[in-house]
Formats: structure tokens, C-alpha cells, sequence
């Protein structure tokens, strides 16, 4: 099958990037995926994501901008220098690409209209390109690509080994684009049915209206038409955006289910099955303010102890062990004790389970807290920091056991088949598990946890099945909170910065926009501006990470009224601490009546390497954290009232 030309997927991401509103992108992505052959479909997804291969296969293209502007230089007859200069400039390797293939100094030899299949190949070469003579290779197929390309494609060539395609598109934007387009294909939208694209298309051959001018009766009542049919199409898709991701939940591949759903419409979902090898994504837990509410809500439940550490998915195949992040990242090689005991610890052939790994001290039976265990996600040195801080892994729950699929099954059904598949050994243990029936013995539990410095616990319904990839009341975690302050933290998305002032100019940063995840628009909505919490070593590490992830204009997700002195692009999750939450009319999260939710006295506690954007604190989140903080405070006054009256008395 002839692969698709890539000027017309550049030409389609230019459409998004340029897109006024998250409806016009989806309605853009749609539409390509609609038009892109079979062949192509996954190649597709994967560049949308900056990938070459799904995440858990750990292949980055791995570029660095000092040889994305080699390859341009290269190709262009510019010198390095030039290519420099204009970055700094425009601070956007993509659109430095793209200005100097329009006045590019040298023809190329040999031209050919690139192709996806070509553009991908290149990128996917480059990415398992290793050791001596990789470097030079992976230049010549980038300036192989430079020399073809129209300046549009450049820009995108350039971007995507960057990782960063700088389009505002995230999983569940695609998810909802694949969704569309299957109930286009089933009669659920009518084709008759006018698409943002073909409303942005009139608004620029028409113009806008001068800023100020009151719309008239007839735009009125075209906007709530259009309103409502977008409401009709979010009604058509929901269902079968759900299948999808209910699919991807449990395989982590959305290229492959892209595929699927391309060549087999929404039948194709049943060729996803677990298996070893590709990840489950966690579930989650939701918040409640205390034992009373946590047992009002489950019962009888079984508690665990919650431990403060790396969450990790050990995927076993015979001899073959591969262990996941909660992102579906591939960190076996971190981690050889675990491998070694999975081998021997874990009887069944085959399993999927879930755990804790966190450094734990044998000589004083003691934790380590998370800022010593996460000194072990390191891809060098790893031998030495894994006798210095040997790892112990707590198990609490499994998936797949020998072929059968368990996530189905009760809960207190999976504990007993994971009691039964775990040998005695030193790396891989059962957690501790208490059934508890009252909010006395949750207390209590709690604070005997807290005393061996764990987080808190985990309370569980000892009847609900494994929920992958959603935030249910299966699992609640409690943190306590006291006179309703907020003693709970949040990982946030950073999305802007400001230079420093004071003793802070030499850094460049003086504090961060940051912002929760709103799951169900993915968009990023501000919620704090933080200056404090930060060491003069991190303000170092925030500037350089940060500064080379800067643009011209406001992130394409990001929701936010402040305008920081830079934009970044919303890569980077940081652990915060505030001493509560507030209304605020400066912040978008969870916004209505021009009034959202903001931190009071927030405060970074440290960089979150194991999270993305897609799995901060989201905005609901916030605002049930909020409801409790209420809760709590109100409480805690009706107390004191109380406390008063009886010493009046």
C-alpha cells in the first residue's frame, strides 16, 4: 500500500497548532486520521505522541537541539552559528527549520517527496541507532529528511525527535478523534453535520469581528445551534470513547489501537487481550478527610499500609521479566534484584503483578523516605546505588496469573491467589493487609503506619475488581488533615516561569506557573504561582530543564489568565505543598462565575521524573480536596464552638 505523502500531515498539523479551540483540533485530528491509509495509521500516532514506538518500549529517537541543528545546517548551507543564533531568537528549533529551509544556500543532489513511511523510517533508525559512528548516522538521515522536505515539513522534522511536537494534542484528544471517526462510520454523526473545521475555515476567509462588537441576534443564535450539535456529537462519541479507552487501559499502545480500529471499526477492540510484556495502566485512588467517611463510604474493607515509593507493574514470561512505571515506562534495567527474585519468588510462568518498590534499611527494619529510594531510578551507576539502597518490594495486587485474567475477580479473591504465588525470599513480600470494620481500627492502623514513617494507608472495597486506568472509591487513601489545612500534596504541571529577582536573577527563575490536569477537556488549568521551596541547586536544574522547553505563545492546553515571562511547554510534574486551597478570580482550575480554586502558601517539595502531565493532580481532584478541606474546617469550628460553650459552662 502506497504510504501517505507527509506534506499533507505537515499541512494537518499546521491546521491544529493554528486551531482556535480543543473542538477544531479534534475535529482536524479526526479528519486526517480519517483520510491516512491503513499502513500509515499507527506511524501517525506515534509521531503525534514524539515517539517512534509505544512508550513502554523505551525507544526515544533520543536527539538533543546541539544535532537537530547540525542536521539543519547540514541541509541548509547555514553555519551552526547561524542556526544558533536564530533559535535564541525565536526560541522554536521547528520554526528556525522551517525560515532557513525558505532561504536555504544549497540544492540538494537527489530529491524526493517524503512519505510517512520514509519520515518514520528515518526517525525510527535513528532511535536504535547506538554506539561508535551513531551520532554521524543519526545527522545524515536527518539531513536526508532537511533536504526533501517543503519549509512546513521541516518544522515538523525538526520537532519530533525533539519529543515535542508543540500541537496541545495528548492521548485522550486522540482517543476522542479515533472515537469520532468510528461513529461517523456508524451512522452515529451525520455527515451532514457541520465540523469546527469547516466553521474556522469561514471565519478566515470572512475575518473576525473588530474586538468589542456585539454579535448579532443571528451569530447568537448560530452559536447556540452550533453548541448544540457539538453537545450531539459528544453524546454520540462518549460511549465509544469509553470502549477506547477502556482498550487502551489495559493495552498501552495507542498507535496499535489505532490500528485496530482502522481496519476493523470498533470489532477490531477485541483482538486486545492482557499479556505479559504490555503494561496495565494503574488504577487509582480517590481522597476522603477521614476513617468515619472512609468506612461510611466502603464497609468492611481491607487496609493497607501506603508505602512511599516507586509504583511498578513486574510483568513475568518465563525467564523474561520486564518491569513498568505507572507510566507504562520500561525500567527493568533499574531495578536487577527485583528481576533476579521475580525469577525465583514468583511461581507462577506467566503473571502480571503490582507493587510498591521502596529502599528499605533490613539492619533497622526501617523505610527510607521517597528522596533516598528515587536516587535509584538511574540508568548508570546502577550496580553501586543497589547496594547501597537495596530495594524491597511489597505486592498488593495481580492481574494475570498463568493465561487467566484476573482483574475481574473481587478483590480479596486476587489477594488470596497472589498469598499463594509468592515464595519466601529477601526482595519480594505480600504488603500488610488489615481487615478493618470500624473507624476506630482505621485510626488506629493509620497512626501506627505514620509512627514507621509511611505515607498514611490505603483503604480498599474488598469486593470491587481492578479498575485499570481510572479514579474510582475502590480505593481511598487517607492523609490526614487537621483545622482544615491541606496536609495532603499535589503534582502539578509546570506551564510558565519568571525570572528572578533579587538574589534569584542569576538563576533566571524567581517562580513557576503551575496548573492541574483537567481529564476530561486535557487541558492544564492554572492553580498556583510557586517561589518558594526551591533550593539554589534546583532553581539551576528548573532553569536548564525549563529553559529549553520555552515558546513564544501560551501552551495550546493551558488554560490561564497570568502571563508568565516564559511559556514552557507542559512537560514537567513537581511535587507541591500548600497550606490550603482558595477561590481565587486569577486561577482557571475548575473555573465558574469568573472564580476557580488556587493554593495558599504553596511551596515544591521536588521534581516528579515518574509522573507526566496526563497523570497530575487533576482539577476534579482539587476541587474534591477542596469539598473535604470545607468539610474539615467546618468541623473543626463546630468543635471549638462546642469546646467554648462547655467552658463557659
Amino acid at each position: 500500500m502506497i504510504s501517505m505523502l507527509f506534506r499533507d500531515v505537515a499541512d494537518y498539523f499546521s491546521k491544529i497548532e493554528a486551531a482556535s479551540s480543543r473542538l477544531i483540533m479534534t475535529d482536524y485530528l479526526e479528519e486526517l486520521i480519517q483520510k491516512t491509509p491503513a499502513a500509515d495509521v499507527k506511524r501517525i500516532v506515534y509521531l503525534l505522541q514524539g515517539r517512534v514506538a509505544p512508550n513502554f518500549e523505551g525507544q526515544e529517537i533520543g536527539f538533543g537541539e546541539k544535532l537537530i541543528a547540525q542536521g539543519i545546517a547540514k541541509a541548509t548551507g547555514f553555519t551552526r552559528s547561524e542556526v544558533d543564533t536564530l533559535f535564541k531568537k525565536i526560541g522554536d528549533l521547528g520554526s528556525a527549520a522551517e525560515q532557513m529551509m525558505e532561504k536555504k544556500k544549497q540544492g540538494s543532489l537527489f530529491r524526493e517527496n517524503l512519505s510517512v513511511e520514509k519520515v518514520f523510517t528515518n526517525l525510527k533508525k535513528m532511535a536504535y541507532s547506538e554506539g561508535t559512528g551513531s551520532q554521524e548516522l543519526k545527522i545524515k538521515l536527518l539531513a536526508e529528511l532537511f533536504n526533501s522536505a517543503s519549509p512546513l515539513e521541516a518544522r515538523y522534522i525538526a520537532r519530533i525527535p525533539l519529543g515535542n511536537i508543540r500541537l496541545g494534542i495528548g492521548d485522550p484528544t486522540i482517543m476522542d478523534a479515533l472515537a469520532i471517526m468510528i461513529a461517523k462510520e456508524n451512522g452515529l454523526i451525520p455527515k451532514e453535520v457541520k465540523s469546527r473545521v469547516k466553521e474556522e475555515k469561514t471565519k478566515k476567509v470572512k475575518g473576525q469581528k473588530a474586538k468589542g462588537e456585539k454579535k448579532s441576534d443571528e451569530e447568537k443564535a448560530k452559536k447556540k445551534e452550533e453548541k448544540l450539535e457539538d453537545e450531539e456529537k459528544r453524546k454520540a462519541r462518549q460511549p465509544l470513547r469509553e470502549k477506547i479507552e477502556a482498550a487502551y487501559n489495559v493495552f498501552s499502545d495507542l498507535g496499535e489501537i489505532a490500528q485496530m480500529l482502522k481496519d476493523g471499526g470498533l470489532a477490531g477492540l477485541d483482538k486486545v487481550h492482557i499479556a505479559p510484556g504490555t503494561p496495565i495502566r494503574p488504577t487509582a485512588a480517590e481522597r476522603l478527610p477521614g476513617a468515619a467517611e472512609i468506612i461510611e463510604k466502603l464497609g468492611t474493607c481491607a487496609v493497607e499500609a501506603k508505602y512511599d515509593g516507586f509504583r511498578v507493574q513486574v510483568s513475568k514470561d518465563g525467564e523474561n521479566i520486564k518491569i513498568f512505571s505507572r507510566q507504562s515506562e520500561d525500567i527493568t534495567d533499574m531495578f536487577p534484584e527485583i528481576i533476579e527474585a521475580a525469577k525465583v519468588q514468583l511461581t507462577p510462568k506467566k503473571c502480571i503483578v503490582e507493587g510498591e518498590a521502596l529502599a528499605f534499611n533490613d539492619a533497622t527494619q526501617e523505610y527510607y523516605p521517597f528522596q533516598v529510594t528515587i536516587q535509584r531510578k538511574r540508568k548508570y551507576e546502577v550496580e553501586k546505588k543497589a547496594k547501597e539502597y537495596p530495594l524491597k518490594l511489597f505486592l498488593f495486587d495481580v492481574m494475570l496469573v498463568d493465561g487467566k485474567d484476573t482483574m475481574n475477580l473481587p478483590l480479596h479473591e486476587r489477594r488470596k491467589i497472589l498469598a499463594g504465588m509468592i515464595k519466601p525470599g529477601n526482595i519480594i513480600t505480600l504488603s500488610e493487609q488489615k481487615i478493618i470494620s470500624t473507624a476506630k481500627e482505621l485510626e488506629e492502623f493509620f497512626e501506627e503506619k505514620i509512627s514507621q514513617g509511611l505515607e498514611g494507608v490505603m483503604a480498599k472495597d474488598l469486593d470491587a475488581s481492578y479498575i485499570a486506568g481510572a479514579r474510582k472509591f475502590a480505593w481511598i487513601k487517607l492523609k490526614r488533615s487537621y483545622k482544615g489545612t491541606l496536609d495532603d500534596t499535589l503534582d502539578l504541571v509546570i506551564i510558565g516561569y519568571y525570572k528572578g529577582k533579587g538574589k534569584r536573577t542569576e538563576f533566571g527563575l524567581g517562580a513557576l506557573l503551575v496548573a492541574s490536569y483537567n481529564d476530561k477537556k486535557d487541558t492544564l488549568e492554572s492553580v498556583a504561582k510557586i517561589g518558594t521551596g526551591m533550593s539554589e541547586e534546583m532553581l539551576s536544574q528548573l532553569e536548564e530543564l525549563l529553559s529549553k522547553t520555552t515558546t513564544k505563545k501560551k501552551p495550546l492546553r493551558a488554560e490561564c489568565e497570568l502571563t508568565p515571562d516564559f511559556w514552557v511547554e507542559p512537560k514537567y510534574v513537581i511535587e507541591v505543598r500548600a497550606d490550603e486551597i482558595t477561590k481565587s478570580p486569577m486561577h482557571a482550575c475548575c473555573k465558574e462565575g469568573g472564580v476557580g480554586l488556587a493554593l495558599r502558601f504553596p511551596r515544591m517539595i521536588s521534581i516528579r521524573t515518574d509522573k507526566k502531565p496526563e497523570t497530575a493532580t487533576t482539577s476534579e481532584e482539587v476541587k474534591h480536596m477542596f469539598s473535604i478541606q470545607k468539610r474539615v474546617s467546618l468541623e473543626a469550628a463546630d468543635y471549638t464552638k462546642g469546646a467554648a460553650g462547655k467552658e463557659k459552662l
